[in-house]
Formats: C-alpha cells, structure tokens, sequence
C-alpha cells in the first residue's frame, strides 16, 4: 500500500530551478508512519545547502507565493534532506512534512517536527540520513486538512 501511494504521487520530474506541478494525496499518504531514522535535528547547521531538482512547487494560494522544497545539506560526513515551507506568511497553521523512502525495508515514512514527534512542521522538518534514504518528497497542509504533494524524487 506504501509503495502503491508513492508510485501515485509521483510527479515528472522538473530541470533544476523549475516549478513543478502538484498533486493532491490519495487518502493512504496522509496517513503514513512518523519517523525520521537518523535525523538531523537542525538542519540549518548543514553545509553546502541546496534544492533538491525536481522538488520545488507552489502550494495553496500560489498569489501568496506559498511553496515546498526538499532542500539538502552535509554535516558530520553524511547528506541529509529536509523538507521547507517558504513564504507561509498568514497562513501560520499550514504545515511541511517529508516523505521519504527508508532503504532498509522500503518503506514509506513521514518526517516532521525536529523533535521527532510530530509528522508535520510550520517552517522546515528534521533531516533524514542519505544512508537511509533513497526518494524523499515534500508534503504540505493546509490549516484545514487540505493535502498537497510535490514531486517525489530519487535522492542520493
């Protein structure tokens, strides 16, 4: 069912820089299990950061110039992936989250809060491990319950 939902979602995947168009979630990949593996906590102390291509696009309002990102960075001798939510402004309820593949069993998981528990953040999630990931996706929600998601994307 998670690999079923993944392969859904997928979006073609955009050249570096471009805006790629968003899908809503089928009712089986809002719901996928919380875990981040080995994370970074705060990915904001990663070097050498960039945008994953293929994941960036506007979401909700696209006037309000609102998106997500999969952003990516090194720190400690591993890369790590992060989801972001840019320009959330007023809309101080909607959330990010990161879908990502766990390579050792495959499965579909949901990083959020950098704490570890929540699978959503306001601003930008913990940072899941290249050593544990193989596709990472950005996920949005709105204030009411509304889910978007960007493209997914083989990483690392």
């Amino acid at each position: 069912m998670f690999r079923k939902a993944f392969t859904a979602s997928l979006v073609t995947i955009a050249a570096a820089g471009a805006v790629v168009a968003l899908t809503d979630a089928p009712a089986s990949a809002a719901d996928q299990p919380t875990f981040c593996g080995n994370w970074l906590q705060q990915p904001s102390k990663a070097s050498n950061i960039r945008t994953v291509p293929g994941t960036e696009g506007r979401v909700d309002d696209p006037q309000e110039g609102e998106y997500i990102r999969v952003r990516e960075g090194s720190y400690g001798g591993h890369w790590y992936a992060w989801a972001q939510l840019v320009n959330s402004g007023q809309n101080s309820s909607d959330t990010v989250a990161l879908l990502w593949k766990y390579t050792p069993n495959g499965g579909l998981y949901q990083c959020g809060d950098r704490s570890g528990g929540s699978g959503w953040a306001l601003d930008y999630t913990a940072g899941v491990r290249d050593t544990q990931s193989s596709r990472v996706q950005p996920k949005f929600q709105t204030g009411n319950g509304r889910v978007e998601l960007g493209a997914a994307v083989p990483w690392r």
